[in-house]
């Protein structure tokens, strides 16, 4: 996408007409290494607005100068993620040049969300559909609620996918099942989510986060800089030029090599596996 040519000025003026709803960045356990991306559109099932394209545009660019961050988590208010986008500004942007400021924005922050040097996991609890389902799609790791209902419904609408999640999916789980559920618009449970490598694991309706929490343990126990690397040369290798990832290991391990977290490590003279002699 070329961004040169694009006046996200004029998107933002535009989006910002659509009102209702927030995206809130918590710090809550900012010490820990850890963000919370919270959809907060109740009444609308968390249905993103314009406003809510806005914000989440804030929070991201805060997220990426988070240099200690480890992780965020996208989840929803008032028991499910979220529900695609508000039907009332789908129906006053029903013109080319407006849905492509639309499809522009979210494509850019969507991809910026992704990019960042942290691990990203979205809690898709209850109706999660359409630009919902795509927002997800974004993230590293997807965590279901035991009372999800997860689809692509946009073909029930007369579109595509608007948002770039047709294009991740695709490359999550191949082309014969993306186009599965492109066509269908079927709707999938929290087991059919995990069976067909959408989702890592089922979380309860009722303790969403703090599975999620306990799941996330036995990746975020490295320090961040380590993470922040690895997820580094993971956002370098989905580019497809092996050349580049090479280069961006070799510039990690140069930094990392004999700095302070390495030489406390060495110190520590620790075994991976002590049972038959392997360090």
């Amino acid at each position: 996408m070329d961004h040169e040519n694009i006046d996200f000025d004029n998107i933002r003026e535009y989006l910002m007409k659509f009102d209702g709803g927030e995206i809130i960045l918590d710090k809550k356990y900012w010490q820990e290494g850890i963000a919370i991306l919270r959809w907060n559109n109740p009444k609308k099932k968390n249905a993103v607005s314009g406003k809510m394209m806005v914000d989440l545009k804030n929070c991201v660019e805060e997220l990426e100068h988070w240099e200690e961050g480890k992780a965020v988590i996208l989840c929803g208010e008032g028991g499910n993620f979220c529900s695609g986008g508000d039907l009332e500004m789908a129906k006053q942007s029903g013109f080319p040049d407006q849905a492509f400021k639309l499809s522009t924005w979210m494509m850019t922050i969507l991809s910026r969300l992704s990019n960042l040097n942290m691990i990203s996991i979205c809690i898709a609890q209850g109706p999660t559909l359409g630009g919902g389902a795509e927002i997800s799609m974004f993230c590293d790791y997807i965590l279901v609620s035991d009372d999800v209902r997860y689809g692509f419904v946009h073909g029930k609408m007369g579109i595509v996918t608007a948002w770039g999640g047709g294009t991740k999916l695709i490359e999550k789980m191949g082309y014969h099942k993306a186009l599965d559920l492109f066509l269908t618009s079927k709707l999938l449970s929290a087991e059919e989510c995990v069976k067909l490598g959408i989702a890592e694991k089922v979380v309860s309706s009722s303790n969403c986060l703090g599975d999620t929490f306990l799941w996330l343990k036995e990746y975020l126990f490295h320090h961040y800089s380590v993470i922040r690397s690895f997820k580094q040369i993971a956002n370098t290798s989905r580019k497809g030029n092996i050349n580049d990832t090479l280069q961006c290991e070799r510039q990690l391990t140069s930094v990392l090599w004999g700095g302070e977290e390495n030489k406390k490590m060495l110190s520590k003279n620790i075994k991976h596996c002590a049972s038959n002699g392997l360090n």
